[in-house]
């Protein structure tokens, strides 16, 4: 027909078919089109759209790249070509295409898009620097812009004022909100922050970067529930961000639900099958639930991926019954020399001091415990003078106020067991013992008393929490405690008592028996020479730092054993103490004791308690899991030509 020749004739034909729902029609109709003028723009753009409705990504992009070879920066193609490359699966294809729309193009939500693309491959600092470049960029934005200076150059207050300004002429200015929400968070006001990114996730809903900085400041507060489900959210929007899923399942490890941790940790290695760190967790985890081969080969993992891994190798060596190889310590030994990161050459030597241990050369053991112990003491923060003027501020505390304090209106409960006292002096096989029976449930060491003391010192910000104490009346009491009982659910299962196993809580004693007067306190004590001295052969992932130094840890052990005689005579018959070699030696007399203290029958599962499957975090988790032996009763005798300065403290005290 010479109608066809006519494109405009034929085109309006084109756009009536397809109103009229004729697409096949349509598209022979166009086509016709571009056999006479194969630059015919409005007909490309017409099929590419038609073909996206016929649900044919890849014709639609033939059609978008059409128009592209002919319009180069057409915004509109641009849009349609990198919608259709993610659609099609092209992840590197796509983010350059997004990356040329938004260097031709910028927009917010270009912005918005790349920072989702930098945040899915875990590079949150460019995430972050894509928003910010784009304010600095365009004028509209100029005050968010300000603001980013503003906090850049410590000026928090000014920031403040210029997002707050954005706020004031739109309340719901996303980017005003993450901003101001992002400013609180620095300044730990973390409530402020929270319910800043909240009320910005109800305006958009698909900003990747809004979930994480929500799952994350949750996380520092420690609701952890919250920051699960927001990680969970995070993820459903960025199915393969890997920062994400390794951050949920190290929570899912933290609420004690171990298998979901490892399944997200393999969900991981299945995309990434490369991260040394993420076998650690992962070995980590299966370890505290009894999964001793694949333990091993998580870390064996870890250390092929990572050859200078001293995390990997103490990893091993703290499983306690692992053998190192000729070869690992060759490799171990050799690793010293080569440019290693100090935390893993600290791991290392620890690491080399067990393996030496297991072969019984006591005097190449102690060489590398030393040296593991004198770089990490540099390392840490811990002053020995300091602790022993905190004790003798608590005992001069309650010595002095003993008719001021209530002891009798706090929160009305005897679920709570405290096993407490120094680390390594046998409270896991305590705990171990207790959880085996049916009244009981074993949890962790968990940290809530020493939150609920800073939040009480937080009151007017003192030195410490003892002078607020005689302002808590009786709701507040309660209101602490039942926030023990509130907190501590996460890592119940069941609606018994439970055992908390903080060793450091014995410091807190006084705070416990006022906010939770019927808890029980069971102090675990060791032979001190065994004790202090397996504290010194133990690397600790986080804490304990008065262990690192053989002096400190007699000065420390001095302290407890003071501030303990004290609480006992304070609290006389409240406190029952179990001493480990008597544990070891008649263990059904000790275990009866510590049950009738409890209030609670005699049963033979608690003899048995090294079948128990339940997860056990502490360096002694696979100790407790074989019946009870002697071989650890003296054991520091193995080095006591080491030890003589240590001796001499404890001996002193004794």
């Amino acid at each position: 027909m010479p109608e066809l020749n006519n494109a405009k004739f034929a085109f309006d034909n084109a756009i009536k078919l397809l109103n009229d729902n004729n697409l096949k029609e349509s598209v022979e109709q166009l086509n016709e089109i571009i056999k006479i003028e194969p630059n015919h723009i409005k007909s490309l753009n017409l099929l590419g759209d038609i073909y996206i409705k016929l649900n044919k990504p890849k014709e639609s992009l033939y059609f978008v790249n059409k128009v592209l070879n002919i319009e180069k920066f057409n915004k509109l193609n641009l849009e349609k070509k990198y919608k259709l490359l993610l659609f099609l699966g092209d992840e590197s294809s796509s983010h350059e295409t997004l990356e040329l729309l938004h260097k031709k193009h910028p927009s917010i939500n270009t912005a918005r898009e790349l920072s989702n693309y930098y945040l899915k491959i875990d590079d949150e600092e460019k995430s972050d620097n894509v928003i910010q470049d784009f304010f600095e960029s365009d004028k509209t934005y100029s005050e968010l812009y300000k603001g980013i200076r503003h906090v850049k150059a410590g000026r928090f207050k000014l920031a403040e004022e210029a997002y707050k300004k954005v706020l004031k002429k739109d309340k719901n200015n996303i980017d005003a909100l993450r901003l101001l929400g992002l400013l609180a968070f620095k300044n730990k006001n973390y409530t402020i922050a929270e319910n800043l990114f909240i009320k910005a996730i109800k305006i958009d809903q698909h900003f990747h970067l809004l979930w994480d900085n929500l799952a994350k400041v949750y996380r520092i507060q420690n609701k952890l529930d919250k920051s699960k489900k927001a990680f969970q959210n995070l993820i459903k929007l960025d199915p393969y961000n890997l920062e994400a899923l390794i951050a949920l399942g190290t929570i899912y490890v933290k609420l004690a639900d171990y298998n979901a941790g490892i399944d997200t940790y393999k969900e991981v290695l299945k995309l990434k099958d490369s991260n040394p760190r993420v076998y650690l967790s992962m070995g980590h985890a299966l370890k505290t639930i009894g999964k001793r081969k694949e333990c091993e080969e998580a870390y064996h993992k870890a250390i092929e991926l990572f050859p200078l891994c001293g995390e990997g190798y103490w990893s091993l060596a703290n499983l306690k019954t692992y053998e190192f190889s000729d070869k690992q310590i060759f490799k171990m030994e050799n690793s010293l020399e080569d440019k290693i990161h100090e935390q893993e050459k600290i791991q290392m030597l620890f690491a080399l001091g067990k393996a030496y241990e297991s072969r019984k050369n006591y005097k190449k053991s102690f060489k590398y415990y030393e040296k593991g112990n004198w770089m990490q003491r540099k390392l840490v923060d811990y002053n020995a003078h300091e602790n022993s003027n905190n004790i003798d501020s608590i005992i001069s505390f309650f010595e002095e106020n003993y008719d001021n304090i209530n002891f009798s209106s706090g929160f009305d409960t005897n679920e709570p067991i405290f096993i407490l006292g120094l680390p390594r002096a046998g409270s896991t096989l305590l705990e171990q013992i207790l959880s085996a029976h049916s009244k009981v449930e074993g949890t962790q060491e968990l940290h809530n008393i020493m939150t609920i003391g800073r939040r009480i010192k937080s009151i007017n910000n003192s030195d410490n929490y003892l002078n607020n104490l005689l302002n808590l009346d009786e709701t507040k009491l309660k209101m602490y405690g039942k926030m023990y009982i509130d907190e501590t659910k996460w890592a119940r299962r069941e609606n018994v008592l439970f055992i908390d196993k903080m060793p450091n809580n014995f410091p807190h004693i006084g705070l416990i028996k006022m906010i939770l007067p019927n808890a029980k306190i069971i102090d675990a004590r060791r032979n001190p020479m065994d004790g202090c001295f397996s504290c010194f052969k133990q690397y600790f992932a986080k804490g304990q730092h008065f262990t690192y130094d053989l002096d400190d840890i007699a000065r420390y052990y001095k302290d407890y054993v003071r501030l303990m005689n004290f609480w006992n005579e304070y609290f006389p018959n409240d406190i029952h103490t179990v001493i480990y070699e008597d544990v070891i030696n008649n263990p059904e007399d000790e275990v009866r004791k510590m049950l009738n203290y409890l209030n609670l029958p005699f049963e033979k599962g608690c003899m048995d308690f090294y079948k128990s499957s339940r997860p056990v975090k502490t360096a002694s988790s696979e100790q407790v899991r074989q019946p009870i032996y002697k071989s650890g009763l003296n054991y520091w005798k193995n080095y006591e030509k080491h030890l003589l300065p240590l001796k001499k403290i404890i001996d002193e005290i004794d």
